[in-house]
């Protein structure tokens, strides 16, 4: 029983540094007049711990990053084929205004978690608008050559935030590790030092960690064990009231941000006017159908990220890799 008991700790532990790895896909609910996918809410219970919303923001900035890159790499091919990429244009336009906006996301703002939900929930939007306007031009081998040509690629942008993503996992998963140490009265940091110093795995880690636990009497087991279950249980009863809580008033907040994002784009003096006016009628029709009663609410809030859908890159938030 024990071993058992053990084990489980080990488990619940490494569940706590793993949530910051994002799938690639995720079943979706419907929760009032937004859908808030399963992964989102997974994604949200690691922003209520230090460094979690930042990691949050920084993966759905690489992803719209990504889809960025990729997607200028598809106009550039369409162009030279001849097609009329100006609504793909437009899409990418409005993306940039969106990765704008995450850049601009106080992480330390009490709105921040709600702010993540809605630019994510934009970010998938605009994502599958690009990939539903690639269909509509051009066909099925067509699409399979720009998958190849666009599925590896990257830039300098993409892996400064790689790089910036894996720092701050390390920082929250040694967080996460030092909250386990008070609970087991571990005051021996050395090896939170080596794995912030990437000197240790995980795994490592997750061995390391198995030891202590062997040596510890059975009354603190169960001690270490009802604790961490406890808390654990207290993060995603509050995780779910801050996704709760993003459902409300999704809409308006969005027309908000569509007003806005409309505002910046008659602003700009350096955009081929065939494209400032396809984006300026996207948005414009948004908000008519917000206004309208008629708004989908933005298609659910992302499928997680990494995966490549094939243009653009991934939908939804970019995962910075398992630590």
């Amino acid at each position: 029983m024990k071993k058992i008991i053990g084990i489980m700790i080990v488990l619940v532990l490494m569940t706590s540094l793993t949530p910051l790895a994002l799938a690639d896909e995720a079943g979706e609910s419907q929760q009032g007049d937004v859908e808030i996918d399963s992964q989102t809410q997974n994604e949200v219970e690691a922003m209520e711990y230090e460094y979690g919303v930042e990691i949050r923001l920084l993966q759905l900035e690489k992803s719209i990053t990504t889809n960025i890159v990729k997607g200028e790499e598809t106009v550039s091919v369409l162009e030279g084929l001849g097609y009329n990429t100006t609504q793909l244009e437009a899409i990418l336009s409005e993306l940039e205004i969106l990765l704008v906006e995450v850049q601009s996301t106080d992480a330390n703002s009490s709105n921040a978690t709600q702010e993540f939900i809605d630019l994510k929930s934009d970010a998938k939007e605009l994502t599958e608008d690009f990939r539903e306007a690639v269909h509509e031009l051009i066909d099925n081998d067509t699409i399979e050559g720009l998958r190849d040509r666009i599925r590896n690629m990257t830039c300098e942008r993409v892996q400064n935030l790689t790089s910036k993503i894996q720092n701050k996992i390390r920082l929250y998963n040694r967080n996460q590790l030092h909250r386990l140490y008070g609970i087991i009265g571990e005051t021996d940091t050395s090896l939170l030092n080596q794995y912030q110093n990437g000197n240790l795995t995980k795994e490592q880690v997750k061995s390391q960690i198995r030891k202590m636990v062997n040596h510890m009497t059975k009354e603190k087991i169960n001690q270490v064990f009802n604790e961490f279950k406890e808390a654990k249980i207290r993060n995603k009863i509050q995780s779910r009231i801050c996704v709760q809580n993003a459902t409300e008033e999704f809409q308006e907040r969005k027309q908000v941000r569509l007003n806005n994002r409309l505002q910046t784009m008659q602003n700009l003096q350096n955009e081929d006017a065939q494209v400032q006016a396809q984006i300026q009628n996207r948005i414009s029709n948004r908000i008519d159908e917000i206004s309208a009663g008629n708004g989908s609410g933005g298609s659910g809030s992302g499928n997680g990220s990494g995966g490549s859908n094939g243009y653009g890159g991934s939908n939804g938030s970019g995962g910075g890799g398992k630590q």
